[in-house]
């Protein structure tokens, strides 16, 4: 994946959102080698990042054919991938050495489907960190219209922390 798969706002970036922008740009997202989202193809960009509290990141996308079921909305097992590969990029935002600095790998999943999202349809996911803790964190996200801002899906991510311990013996 080339750096510019995940487009940028023409606007300047504060440091924190900078930060959040280059996790995104290098994570991998549809890059052919793994599980994910075409970043290309469903045009995605990242919108804004807060430090906060709550620390939060938006995503703006268009639902693609590819994304769909065969009713023509997003399919839930996309919008689960989306949940779980872009929440963490906030986690990554906030994280520190020996605390979340490789992202972490999930624990639960729990995504909520309130209204189907059809395709053509310009999206937006927003991520909060709600814990993060020295093994657990908990990241919040919904995906919504991002014309009226209607909630369609929300998600629950737990991760737990894969970073090695500073005296971890070998």
């Amino acid at each position: 994946m080339s750096d510019n798969a995940i487009g940028a706002p023409s606007r300047e970036l504060d440091d924190f959102e900078k930060l959040v922008y280059e996790y995104s740009k290098r994570f991998s997202v549809g890059n052919g080698e793994h599980w994910g989202i075409d970043a290309r193809a469903c045009n995605l960009r990242f919108d804004s990042a807060t430090r906060g509290p709550p620390a939060t990141v938006s995503f703006l996308f268009r639902i693609t054919p590819a994304m769909s079921n065969f009713l023509g909305n997003l399919h839930g097992g996309c919008a689960a991938t989306l949940i779980d590969n872009l929440s963490t990029m906030i986690l990554l935002g906030v994280s520190q050495p020996g605390k979340f600095s490789l992202g972490g790998v999930s624990r639960n999943l729990k995504v909520t489907y309130l209204r189907p999202i059809p395709t053509g349809t310009e999206a937006r996911l927003v991520c909060e960190v709600i814990h993060v803790g020295k093994r657990l964190a908990l990241l919040r996200a919904e995906i919504q219209k991002a014309d009226s801002g209607d909630i369609c899906v929300v998600g629950e991510h737990e991760k737990a922390n894969t970073d090695p311990e500073d005296n971890q013996r070998i």
